[in-house]
């Protein structure tokens, strides 16, 4: 007699019939669609309330609507599936699961996309991200409302031509991140923002109460890096001086004195963008004017502006520096020196100290080099090159930097040692090349394309060096193709010129020369270049053409000869 045991119990009871089993496997496959599709509703309901939710309620949410699932899917395998085999609760158990899957795919994809934010149109925008609590002690709404107040009363002071428009409650920026360091998300997210705005200028604020209830704000500023493009590590958030709210949220009157308050100190908010956008058009002397002003407000009225005192320094150094760059002789050393006493005034603990540590070395390199900029044997101070390299190698290697302020360090790592190579202080140890690659495969950060630029044109003058001109063409190919600045282009476009004439390539050398006039030509209507630099280049590439027509006309002569030469003595033979 055969064995029945549990595997081989029959599908239905003695009483089953096949029509009863078709209604049950309906209402079976029903039930299970309807949990799969309701659970998903369920977490996408959580998810529009989960910037209202801290993280803790999300997870327990979510956890609650997967468990709720389960234990569905598991109360029909026990009822209905109990007696059956082993293989059909795991057919349930998979067609369960491919169907919740499924389910949250399709709803997924038909979600739709979270509204643009609103773009604004002016040149000098001002965007109000909103404020942050750093204990998560504050009402959302209460912050929101401040900023929104703040953007109105701004609005009303600063200029008219200049739009201002309260994003609170809007952008997804994690700004209690200001709090930390480095803030690699934030400065991500808010890159994104500034473009997806067209906002010029974007402020926000850290909220802080203490354990007997007392708030302060301490307002912040975000540096574009379209800004500043000559040093992109200099972007990022930067936090102001606090302001003290003297009868808490809870008071109207408190909350329109706060925000009286920053509405105050965003003239000098205004003063420092257009001081950047001076310097940015070409004309660091009347930003460095402004920068001043800026200065001696603070130092004379303690006037405490939306900007940091140490922040207008560091960026006072590097209009300082850009000055210096068109100066020779004793003004050139006073203008250097200025700008590091500049970086020397920003404390080790400022918010802004690693940046200024990082300045202060691209400073001490400038005056170790003199003005000749040609790093040739004996116009250098090696030693002075040699604790610069050293502390840039400690910078590059620092993770309370931000990534660009690291992948800068890598940067000027590399032209330092590339300059002490020419100079003949040190052999070429393969550090140069290992900087480059390190910038190379960074991420794609905003503002990181003009240090790849500028890595790749250094790797050029390395290989140049080593006497590879057909990798330094590659090499300043890629940087050109990276760069953006006209006068800078327009030495990599030369430099591509003279590389290519020495490989007779004279046909990529003319259209090199003639794209570096063009640069040329578009940084002196920017006013970066003047008539007598554009006319010593013509002069200098003529030249240089001339020679190299010159030299691999006789060079392609000479081959020919060989060629013929060759060719009789074959005849001959034959």
């Amino acid at each position: 007699m055969p064995h029945h045991g549990p595997d081989s119990t029959p599908d239905h009871g003695p009483g089953a019939t096949p029509e009863s089993g078709r209604r049950v496997s309906l209402w079976l496959w029903t039930s299970l669609g309807l949990f799969a599709a309701c659970v998903p509703c369920a977490l996408l309901v959580v998810e529009k309330l989960g910037s209202a939710l801290s993280p803790v309620p999300l997870v327990l949410a979510v956890l609650a609507a997967l468990a709720g699932y389960v234990l569905a899917v598991r109360a029909v395998a026990g009822e209905w599936f109990g007696q059956r085999p082993r293989r059909s609760r795991m057919l349930l158990w998979s067609a369960a699961t491919v169907l919740f899957l499924g389910s949250v795919a399709v709803l997924l994809v038909f979600r739709p996309p979270p509204p643009p934010l609103a773009r604004m149109s002016g040149a000098l925008d001002v965007a109000v991200a909103g404020f942050a609590a750093e204990s998560g002690r504050q009402d959302r709404q209460v912050l929101d409302d401040v900023a929104v107040t703040f953007a109105h009363d701004m609005a009303a002071r600063i200029s008219t031509a200049t739009g201002v428009r309260s994003y609170a409650g809007e952008a997804p920026l994690p700004l209690a991140q200001l709090a930390d360091a480095p803030r690699g998300a934030l400065e991500h997210k808010t890159a994104r923002f500034a473009d997806e705005t067209n906002a010029e200028i974007v402020v926000g604020g850290l909220v802080r109460e203490d354990r007997a209830g007392q708030i302060t704000l301490r307002p912040a500023v975000y540096i574009r890096a379209d800004q500043i493009p000559d040093s992109p590590e200099l972007t990022g958030w930067f936090l102001g001086e606090p302001v003290l709210v003297a009868r808490g949220w809870e008071s109207a009157r408190a909350r329109a004195q706060l925000t009286g308050e920053l509405t105050r100190r965003i003239d000098a908010l205004t003063q420092f963008v257009d001081a950047l956008d001076t310097w940015r058009n070409g004309s660091p002397a009347d930003a460095g004017r402004t920068l001043t002003a800026l200065l001696d407000a603070e130092q004379r009225h303690n006037d405490r502006g939306f900007v940091p005192p140490d922040l207008v320094r560091l960026f006072h150094g590097h209009v300082l520096e850009g000055q210096a760059s068109g100066e020779s002789g004793p003004s050139r050393e006073r203008l250097l020196e200025q700008a590091r006493s500049d970086y020397l005034a920003i404390g080790p603990d400022s918010p802004t100290g690693r940046r200024a540590a990082l300045s202060l070395q691209g400073n001490a390199y400038r005056r170790a080099i003199g003005p000749t900029h040609s790093c040739k044997p004996g116009t250098v101070r090696a030693a002075e090159l040699a604790q610069v390299s050293k502390a840039l190698r400690v910078l590059a290697a620092d993770h309370g930097m931000t990534e660009l302020g690291r992948l800068k360090a890598h940067v000027n790592l590399a032209q330092v040692e590339q300059c002490r190579i020419t100079a003949r202080a040190v052999k070429d140890d393969g550090t140069v090349e290992r900087a480059v690659a390190t910038v190379r495969t960074a991420p794609d950060l905003t503002g990181a394309s003009d240090l790849r630029a500028f890595a790749e044109s250094i790797a050029a003058v390395n290989a140049a060096g080593r006497g590879d001109p057909a990798a330094a063409v590659d090499r300043i190919r890629a940087a050109i193709a990276q760069g953006q600045d006209p006068l800078q282009r327009a030495i990599w476009h030369g430099l591509l010129a003279s590389w290519s004439f020495e490989l007779c390539d004279l046909a990529t050398g003319r259209t090199a020369q003639q794209d570096a006039l063009t640069q040329l030509a578009a940084a002196q209507q920017a006013g970066r270049a003047d008539s007598a630099l554009v006319r010593r280049n013509e002069e200098a590439f003529a030249a240089e053409l001339r020679r190299a027509e010159e030299r691999c006309g006789k060079a392609d002569r000479t081959d020919r000869t060989d060629r013929t030469g060759r060719t009789g003595n074959t005849d001959k033979e034959r």
